[in-house]
């Protein structure tokens, strides 16, 4: 007897990534396998990286998730690399308290801690860097007006 619950299982997964189309999938996951919103494991990164490679992407649900809440806000897979990046330089951390990494960090497979980045908190990012400030400077301006008040 034949089943479609693979077929089925592909469909749903699928589905998960409307409205984004397959390309820009595939996109997002180049960058998430830079910066995963969660630690998986080896071989569920080493799986997701193959899959990318071979022209398709994710079903991962913590980054499918990161890639809508991202392209609310205005990111695209490009954007949010550069983003990112920026935000990864260490004389950030120390410069602004309320800086990711001094958050607490989400726990993957094997204990490996993922800093926990949200979209929604940098959603000024897309507006000042399309408008041309330097992705530096876009960065520093919403760290610093993340800041409480002294």
């Amino acid at each position: 007897m034949h089943s479609n619950c693979g077929n089925d299982a592909l469909r749903q997964a699928q589905a998960r990534w409307e409205p984004i189309p397959p390309a820009r999938r595939r996109e997002w996951c180049q960058v998430l396998l830079d910066f995963p919103p969660i630690w998986l494991g080896t071989v569920p990164m080493i799986a997701t990286q193959k899959a990318v490679l071979e022209g398709g992407y994710t079903n991962i649900t913590d980054w499918i998730d990161v890639a809508h809440r991202a392209e609310a806000v205005g990111f695209t897979p490009q954007t949010w690399l550069i983003f990112r990046l920026e935000l990864g330089r260490d004389y950030l951390a120390l410069e602004f308290p309320n800086h990711p990494e001094h958050r607490p960090k989400r726990r993957g497979n094997g204990g490996h801690e993922t800093t926990i980045v949200e979209p929604e908190e940098f959603s000024a990012w897309p507006g000042l860097f399309t408008a041309g400030l330097p992705a530096s400077m876009a960065t520093r301006r919403v760290l610093a007006d993340q800041c409480p008040e002294p």
